[in-house]
């Protein structure tokens, strides 16, 4: 991997992990987003922000780090189902904004996950299958 992908993946993981961490702070911050029909709102906000700290581990150790890419796709993805696509049908523009920007790290974390990822399993708990390059 050469230098400048390299610097790539520490500018994706490490704002992860500041994501994640934000997750664990000031609650007032981070219920509103939560949809008011999922019970313990607050339990959902640290799962989130575990997710997102998670990623950032895997990513840093090249442990499961494809893995952890195609979930924290996930994530993104239901963040836009759950949150954001409903803050945009109710007119909010910022909606729009938060669409687009987690569309577009969801992609980004699928592009980590093929071509940046050195755990190439996809089993949580199989065998590590190393990158053939």
């Amino acid at each position: 991997m050469n230098t400048f992908a390299k610097l790539g993946k520490w500018m994706f993981a490490a704002p992860m992990a500041v994501f994640g961490f934000l997750h664990f702070g000031p609650l007032e911050f981070s219920l509103p987003y939560v949809p008011a029909w999922l019970p313990a709102p607050a339990l959902w906000v640290y799962v989130a922000g575990a997710g997102l700290l998670l990623f950032a581990l895997s990513a840093v150790l090249g442990r499961k780090d494809r893995l952890a890419g195609y979930l924290l796709a996930l994530e993104l993805l239901l963040f836009v189902a759950l949150t954001h696509l409903p803050t945009l049908i109710g007119g909010d523009f910022a909606g729009l904004i938060a669409t687009f920007r987690d569309l577009s790290m969801a992609g980004a974390a699928i592009m980590f996950a093929e071509a940046f990822a050195r755990d190439r399993s996809l089993n949580l708990f199989g065998p590590k299958v190393p990158r053939n390059d």
